[in-house]
C-alpha cells in the first residue's frame, strides 16, 4: 500500500492506496502552520504502507526533492521534505507539482487516457496547471510549465493581480460573495448567477488565450468544484461566446477530472509507480 498526501493552502488530504490506483481510505485536516506540524502529522497517520507519494503546489527542484513556494505555504519553501520523511519513515518518497499531479492522474486513470494534447486546470485555493503534448506530462526546460498561478494580468506587482488570486478560492468568493461549497445552492440569486457567469467569462478569455497558443484536443477542469455540471456548463458557454472574437480557435473538448477530489492523490500515485529516479 501506498500513503498518498495532498497538501493543499486550506486542507491537507491523505490517502491509502494499492497500486492499480485503488483508494482504500481516505479523509482531510486542516493545512497546519509549520513544516514540524505537517511533518509530524503525516508521520502520524495511523496507516501501514511502503511507500509515500506527495502532491504539493510550487517549482519543484530538478531532483523533485523539495519545491519553492510563496504565498499561504511559504514557510514550506526549499525544505528537503522528501529527505525529511525518507529519514523518518524509512521507505521511498516522491513529490510532485500538484497541477502535474491532476494530469498524471487523468493520464494513467482517467479521462485522458486517449487524448494526445490538453490541458488540466485545476480551481482550488488557487489555480493549478498540468500540460500534455503527445500524451505526456510537458514540465518545460526549468520544471515551471504550468506554474501559471504567478501570471499576473498586467504590470501591477500584487498577489491580488496574480491568476491565483483571480481564479481561485478568493476570486470565487469575490464574484459570487460565496464559497465555493455555497454557491450552487444559490443560484437563484441574480447576484450570485451574475457573479459566476462573470468569473465563467473571465476564465473563458483565459483558456481561449491558452488554446490559441497550445491547441489542445481537452481541456479537463478540476478541483472540488468541478463536480458541478453547472460550473462545466458555465464554462462551455463562455468559451462558446469568446469563440466569436477567435476566428482561428478551435475548440477543445471541455469537461470535468473524473477524480475531482481526489485527482492529486492519484496523480501522485502514478508519479510514485512511473518513477525510478525520484
Amino acid at each position: 500500500m501506498i500513503l498518498t498526501i495532498d497538501i493543499g493552502g486550506t486542507n491537507i488530504k491523505y490517502g491509502l492506496c494499492d497500486e492499480s490506483g485503488n483508494i482504500q481510505q481516505k479523509g482531510e485536516y486542516p493545512t497546519l502552520d509549520t513544516v514540524d506540524k505537517i511533518v509530524q502529522s503525516i508521520c502520524d497517520l495511523p496507516f501501514e504502507y511502503t511507500g509515500i507519494a506527495i502532491s504539493m503546489p510550487g517549482i519543484v527542484n530538478e531532483d523533485h526533492s523539495k519545491a519553492f513556494i510563496t504565498g499561504k505555504l511559504a514557510f514550506l519553501s526549499n525544505y528537503p521534505l522528501k529527505k525529511r520523511l525518507e529519514e523518518i519513515k524509512d521507505c521511498k518518497v516522491t513529490i510532485e507539482n500538484d497541477g502535474r499531479c491532476a494530469t498524471w492522474a487523468e493520464l494513467g486513470y482517467g479521462n485522458l487516457i486517449n487524448s494526445k494534447n490538453a490541458l488540466v486546470v485545476v480551481l482550488g485555493t488557487y489555480i493549478g496547471m498540468g500540460i500534455v503534448i503527445d500524451h505526456k506530462v510537458y514540465e518545460g526546460s526549468h520544471l515551471l510549465a504550468g506554474e501559471y498561478s504567478d501570471a499576473h494580468m498586467d504590470t501591477e506587482k500584487t498577489f491580488k493581480n496574480t491568476m491565483a488570486a483571480y481564479f481561485g478560492k478568493d476570486g470565487l468568493e469575490r464574484a459570487t460573495g460565496l464559497t465555493g461549497k455555497e454557491l450552487f445552492d444559490h443560484l437563484d440569486d441574480q447576484k450570485v448567477h451574475e457573479g459566476l457567469n462573470q468569473y465563467c467569462q473571465n476564465l473563458a478569455w483565459m483558456l481561449s488565450n491558452i488554446q490559441l497558443l497550445l491547441d489542445v484536443d481537452t481541456i479537463l477542469i478540476g478541483g472540488g468544484i468541478s463536480a458541478q455540471p453547472r460550473l462545466i456548463e458555465c464554462i462551455k458557454e463562455s468559451m462558446n461566446n469568446v469563440k466569436l472574437w477567435f476566428c482561428t480557435l478551435k475548440m477543445p473538448e471541455i469537461q470535468a477530472c473524473k477524480f475531482n477530489n481526489d485527482a492529486n492523490l492519484l496523480g501522485a500515485l502514478y508519479y510514485y509507480n512511473n518513477t525510478e529516479n525520484h
